[in-house]
């Protein structure tokens, strides 16, 4: 509502500039439609990034007293970085994108901000200084409001999609168990029973 009163604002103030304006809808749209696939995959990459740095953390603060006890603090710790470094990729990668978002709605509104000043030069006298300045400061302002639109839009695409994936993992279930393990133990089982341990090895990872 904010992108579209400022919309109205510089087609009030400048009745020309608003040729531009479905031009820059077109933009504007294939801009957020390629840019909102790209944040997505990238953020799902840095959440799967990230999780096994979480999942080493864990391990570190359960197996404790076993690294102290066997001196791997130095293998603990170079893993733990390594993981860190990895999951840093996708949150880099994210940013960039980001950066160019920025560029390039900077450039439409630059776009718009040139087609708005050389009307004022054409049309000189025939439009009125105060509406002109009222176009301008709603073009910087439209700058803003695009950029904030479009990133809040992708937000909300990707909290939906984290919501959908937690409703699917929690209402539609896999069974870990193979097509062939399908067999039934008595109800008497077990009715006695032993544990054989054969060329077993351990070790905390």
């Amino acid at each position: 509502m904010l992108c579209i009163a400022q919309m109205v604002l510089i087609a009030v103030a400048a009745p020309f500039a608003a040729i531009s304006f479905p031009i820059v809808s077109v933009i504007v749209y294939l801009v957020q439609r390629f840019y909102l696939r790209t944040s997505r995959q990238l953020r799902f990459l840095d959440l799967e990034a990230k999780s096994p740095l979480y999942t080493q953390f864990n391990e570190i603060l359960e197996g404790l007293a076993t690294i102290r006890a066997f001196g791997w603090q130095g293998f603990v710790e170079d893993k733990a970085k390594d993981l860190l470094n990895r999951s840093q990729r996708p949150f880099y990668l994210l940013f960039a994108v980001q950066r160019w978002l920025t560029l390039v709605l900077d450039f439409v509104v630059a776009g718009i901000a040139t087609i708005l000043i050389v009307l004022v030069v054409v049309l000189r006298g025939k439009l009125s200084a105060g509406y002109v300045g009222v176009a301008l400061l709603n073009v910087v302002l439209f700058s803003q409001s695009i950029k904030l639109l479009i990133t809040f839009w992708t937000q909300l695409e990707t909290h939906i999609g984290s919501v959908a994936r937690i409703k699917n993992f929690t209402t539609d279930p896999t069974a870990e168990d193979k097509d062939t393990e399908d067999h039934i133990p008595p109800a008497t089982w077990p009715s006695h029973g032993k544990i054989e341990f054969n060329d077993i090895t351990a070790f905390h990872r």
